[in-house]
């Protein structure tokens, strides 16, 4: 290699601005990079299709901006622009980054949404072309016949959808690969009406202390983590997460998670938290405890954190279908004990804290229900002030 291609290959290149070349349906951008000779050499790239969003120049020019810092800084390939198809975009970017930031459990579901709903209508689009008519138009087909038995989604499924495709766009234009408001996904909306979302079940605590009774002599691990999902209100991960060294005859210091293989951090900040444990659980926990190694509270023989879902299908739902006792799961005791602490205290906060959510709305919006005894209270209440028998007025 002779000293003038030396030369012209370690040169760096020029600051340049670049030029927007606009045809009948689409932008380019027109810039000069460096040939592997060092030559400098013309090179043109799409950078979005017209649209509403996309009218001018002016429009495009910071998509053009975010290319010419990219190219200016030497990245050359590596730039990551909004002509990304969405299916690039989520799974080579978007996801590493959730991986690294947000709970593995979060994750998975992100990643089952994006696979069954999104993916096979957008996979293609490019990220900057998406528009919200077109999310108009796959949330109603959802709303349709997006479901596995094609009845479509409900309401929730379908917001969830939609909070999924939002949060991408969101984290491209946080990284600059698209401009500010250009969410597509924000004022999207589902053009059918859906069915009514069927009501969340709970637990009432005359469930759950016939649960226990039953469960006890059984398995005495099905009985502790009915326990700790009712009256800890702890989510499954958490249970599974406990270690018997975070226990200290009061308290539960909820500190990770443990879904399927992975050990991680909990859902939330808010998630770290004292629980202070209540009896019939601090009775449950000290008999268990006398039977227990270290290391999990709930383990298997192998010392690993039980399956709790296999626990579910060889203790707990037989023992509950023999009982003729209803059993749905582990969250409806988080629901129920919310439901009872905000209605026996009064106030919203104590429920938030005892359950580790960051904000009351969660705690209110769905995991509290109003309490039937509690309002027949207030009627008989309200009865008995609407037919209290008028006072006489005293004449002097």
């Amino acid at each position: 290699m002779d000293i003038h291609t030396l030369i012209n290959r370690n040169r760096l290149p020029r600051k340049q601005k670049g030029e927007i070349i606009e045809t009948r349906t689409t932008f380019f951008a027109r810039y000069y990079h460096t040939a592997e000779d060092g030559t400098r050499k013309q090179k043109a790239v799409k950078l979005c299709e017209k649209s509403d969003l996309y009218r001018s120049k002016t429009d495009v020019q910071p998509l053009m901006d975010r290319l010419m810092e990219s190219v200016n800084a030497g990245q050359g390939s590596e730039i990551i622009t909004g002509q990304e198809s969405l299916s690039d975009f989520i799974e080579k970017h978007y996801f590493p980054w959730c991986e690294v930031n947000k709970s593995a459990p979060t994750v998975n579901g992100y990643k089952q949404i994006w696979n069954c709903y999104l993916k096979p209508h957008l996979s293609s689009v490019a990220l900057v072309n998406l528009t919200t008519a077109q999310v108009t138009a796959v949330l109603t087909h959802l709303a349709k016949n997006g479901g596995r038995k094609k009845t479509g989604l409900g309401r929730y499924a379908l917001s969830h959808v939609k909070f999924v495709l939002s949060g991408v766009y969101e984290y491209a234009i946080a990284t600059g690969v698209i401009p500010m408001n250009t969410n597509p996904a924000l004022g999207a909306k589902w053009l059918h009406k859906v069915p009514r979302p069927a009501k969340q079940t709970e637990y009432a605590l005359d469930e759950v202390l016939a649960m226990l009774r039953i469960l006890e002599p059984l398995d005495i691990r099905a009985a502790v983590a009915v326990g700790l999902a009712y009256f800890a209100s702890l989510r499954p991960a958490e249970i599974r997460g406990l270690q018997w060294a975070e226990w200290d005859g009061e308290k539960l210091h909820v500190k990770r998670t443990v879904w399927r293989n992975l050990v991680g951090e909990t859902k939330t900040e808010s998630s770290v938290r004292d629980v202070t444990v209540i009896e019939p659980l601090r009775g449950l926990l000290e008999r268990f405890r006398a039977q227990s190694a270290d290391g999990f509270m709930l383990q298997s023989s192998s010392g690993k954190p039980l399956s709790l879902d296999s626990l579910n299908v060889r203790v707990i739902a037989p023992a509950m279908k023999t009982a003729g006792i209803e059993w749905r799961g582990y969250y409806p005791g988080r629901r129920g004990f919310s439901s009872l602490m905000t209605d026996t205290s009064g106030n919203v906060l104590n429920a938030t804290g005892h359950l580790g959510h960051a904000n009351p709305a969660t705690t209110l919006g769905h995991y509290t229900k109003p309490q039937r005894k509690s309002i027949d209270a207030a009627l008989e209440t309200i009865e008995q002030l609407a037919t209290k028998p008028a006072e006489k007025e005293v004449i002097q």
